[in-house]
């Protein structure tokens, strides 16, 4: 890791440089109450100073909703052509937590089976992070999200009159080279205390607190409380929104679209959820999961259990996205620190 600064006065000078050689997908203000990653025309259309987003900016890039994977012909032999359908952009703005998201989404899609399509895109992308404000559902610091160690190749946190930029990869040490001349300087001492102090008042403004730690074992006790799940999970509509807005949710389903002429067709997949009722509906009519109470318990499992233990990290940022998506209010924090109160009865 290389440390910089970055006088303010050649931050315009830096983007619009990105701007005129790349592809860029950016924070850009929507309405008053939405903030949206779209491709950036101009300078002025960029605004970090965004808490939120609907959805997470990286998955919807790297894993969208809707996705072709092959096309094929049905003639005397079948003919499978893959589609990739990828090229290179820069990814500017966007935050630690939905970094911490993307990083977990790369080792799901190249641990157990190797996704070309995601690989594809995820080698194309230019990552430059930008600290933000965390909105009053955010409990990153909870999650120890906060904070982006890898998965950017510039991450930069504003201070008075400069950017303190962390450089991961050469190729961001080449982006800095290119579009910022003048000031493309080692962090000095100074430079580093500051942004010590500008770190730890950004920490200070993460206000939820969870009881994430004792969470593993908790879980464990409750897991056969069939009555404290049905009254977490009674107000559930089974919507499967919180899904659809999580940087680290990756369920989805296959399917096959065969042309008018029933000799091509495309394979696709899309997003799906695993709170929707069919979900764990499979042939003969039997359903792994049949109820909310069992469907939002899995969905808790996987989050804050099952890749704790299979990558060591938990596959929740704390975003908050869930709690501000629910139509029923169900608050994922308030029901980890319920199991907590639950066991210490």
């Amino acid at each position: 890791m290389l440390y910089k600064v970055m006088d303010k006065k050649d931050y315009k000078d830096f983007v619009s440089g990105l701007l005129s050689d790349y592809k860029l997908i950016g924070p850009k203000k929507i309405n008053e109450a939405v903030h949206d990653f779209v491709q950036i025309k101009s300078f002025e259309e960029i605004d970090t100073s965004y808490k939120k987003t609907t959805l997470p900016p990286a998955k919807k890039l790297l894993f969208p909703s809707t996705e072709e994977l092959v096309k094929y012909k049905l003639n005397e032999q079948i003919e499978i052509t893959s589609v990739l359908d990828t090229e290179e952009m820069v990814l500017f703005g966007i935050n630690a937590w939905d970094i911490n998201g993307m990083n977990f989404l790369d080792r799901l899609f190249t641990t157990d089976f190797i996704d070309d399509n995601y690989i594809a895109k995820r080698k194309n992308l230019i990552v430059i992070g930008v600290d933000t404000e965390p909105s009053e559902t955010n409990f990153a610091l909870e999650m120890g999200a906060e904070y982006a160690k890898s998965g950017f190749d510039l991450f930069m946190t504003e201070m008075q009159d400069k950017y303190f930029i962390r450089v991961a990869t050469a190729r961001g040490e080449e982006l800095l080279k290119k579009y910022a001349k003048g000031t493309n300087v080692a962090a000095s001492d100074a430079d580093f205390a500051e942004y010590d102090k500008v770190m730890e008042e950004y920490r200070k403004k993460f206000k939820v607190k969870v009881e994430i730690e004792s969470f593993y074992d908790c879980f464990e006790a409750k897991y056969d409380n069939k009555q404290l799940w049905e009254k977490i999970s009674d107000s559930c509509f089974s919507c499967g929104s919180c899904n659809l807005v999580c940087p680290t949710c990756f369920c989805f389903n296959v399917k096959d679209d065969m042309n008018l002429d029933l000799k091509t067709g495309m394979k696709s997949r899309e997003w799906d959820s695993c709170m929707i009722p069919d979900y764990g509906l499979v042939a003969g009519g039997h359903n792994f999961r049949p109820n909310r109470a069992n469907r939002l318990k899995q969905r808790y499992r996987c989050k804050l259990k099952t890749y704790l233990d299979k990558f060591g990290s938990y596959s929740c940022v704390g975003c908050g996205r869930c709690v501000e998506a629910c139509l029923a209010k169900i608050n994922i924090y308030e029901d980890i620190n319920t199991i907590k109160e639950e066991v210490s009865l």
